[in-house]
């Protein structure tokens, strides 16, 4: 065992093969994508030459704090469930912090290809699964992706990073228009009512910060057009008219939540709160979570965690927002608020993101910021220098 950590620790990987395995992963069975994440993760942690690259961005105290503080209170409830999903957090945060060290142009895009091309495979596989269960008219195909919500959540961050890649670049967008017809098709198949709200915004998003103001009008007369058919031919779209039921169901969790929420309300019982409540109450719609990005948290970390997590999320989006401010080409900061507001909107009825791929997704996507964060590095380093060149050549004139 000593003898496999030496040689671990002395092992030396290309970053950017890691990367692309991670992004690649995502979109494996999740017990798959569980492993490999693990093995990244412990690979990033106990080698030398990558730990000295993961802690050193600002809000890592905090994380670390986070994890520490989600994990304690699990175990106070024995809530084991809510422990590995602190563990597999804290994974999925080293990672995307290894990301962002890391990532450079070039890793940044391959990275989306792979993304991009999965589409392919799961759609066609989406596609397999959908004729092989043609006998159930209400069929919603989820593959291994354990539920329909979470495919669905991952089709949508393809056709987004298919946007992105055909509005950023002039020349081969083709490949991503047809990745981006998979992807559609998986979606459809998926049939998840609220991923096209988060589709659409998603878009809206990324064409307002692109400036792409005449595509974001062909956009939106398209979805016009698609809503006016849409209620002509409401069969093409049969789970719309189930609505009413989901926000009912809605409605009871979030009502259960909010009740759960004065029992422990400054500490919360950890990640995954919702369930065990749930367990303890059998009359209480049984579900994973809270279903809102504003109830979750609350009742997962109570005052106390929210308040950390928040700080620091927001020490993090600090940086992006500065990125945005201070750079002209900051294609990586877009991709990066592009993708946060569709995860935001999707998280207002359904926390898609607390599951293995979705949540390593969206880590890695955080990391990408990398990209923009060396610019204006380089930036500040640039302007640092001609300053201090500027009074040496005063100093010698004067």
């Amino acid at each position: 065992m000593i003898d496999i950590l030496s040689k671990l620790k002395n092992f030396k990987f290309a970053p950017e093969n890691l990367i692309y395995v991670a992004f690649a992963c995502v979109f494996l069975p999740y017990l798959f994508t569980g492993i490999i994440a693990v093995g990244i993760g412990l690979y990033l942690l106990l080698n030398p030459n990558t730990q000295k690259q993961i802690f050193v961005h600002k809000g890592k105290t905090l994380f670390l704090l986070f994890t520490a503080y989600t994990a304690v209170v699990a175990m106070c409830y024995k809530n084991y469930y809510g422990l590995a999903c602190s563990a597999g957090f804290f994974i999925i945060i080293v990672i995307s912090y290894y990301a962002r060290s890391v990532m450079t142009e070039q890793i940044f895009e391959r990275s989306l290809d792979i993304c991009a091309y999965s589409a392919i495979p799961v759609s066609v596989a989406a596609i397999i699964e959908k004729l092989l269960n043609s006998a159930d008219a209400d069929y919603r195909c989820k593959l291994w992706f354990f539920n329909e919500n979470y495919f669905c959540t991952l089709m949508v961050a393809v056709i987004l990073i298919c946007a992105f890649c055909a509005t950023s670049h002039k020349k081969k967008v083709l490949k991503y228009y047809i990745c981006a017809v998979f992807a559609a098709v998986a979606l459809y198949l998926g049939e998840s009512i609220f991923a096209f709200v988060s589709l659409f915004v998603g878009m809206f998003v990324l064409l307002i910060l692109m400036r792409k103001h005449t595509l974001l009008a062909v956009f939106l007369l398209t979805v016009c057009i698609c809503l006016v058919i849409l209620y002509c031919v409401p069969d093409i779209f049969p789970r719309l008219w189930e609505s009413n039921i989901t926000t009912g169901r809605r409605i009871r969790i979030w009502n259960a939540a909010m009740e759960f929420i004065g029992k422990e309300p400054f500490f919360g019982r950890g990640f995954l709160s919702y369930y065990q409540h749930a367990l303890e109450n059998p009359s209480t719609y049984q579900t994973a979570h809270a279903h809102n990005f504003a109830l979750e948290p609350l009742i997962s970390f109570g005052l106390v965690g929210t308040a950390l997590l928040l700080i620091f999320l927001w020490s993090y989006y600090k940086k992006v927002a500065e990125c945005k401010e201070r750079l002209r080409n900051n294609y990586a900061t877009t991709f990066v608020l592009t993708m946060s507001a569709a995860i935001l909107v999707h998280m207002t009825t359904d926390m898609t993101i607390f599951w293995i791929q979705t949540g390593l997704l969206y880590g890695l996507i955080l990391g990408c910021v990398g990209v923009d964060e060396k610019a204006l590095n380089k930036r500040i380093l640039a302007c640092a220098v001609s300053q201090h060149s500027s009074k040496t050549e005063e100093n010698i004139n004067g």
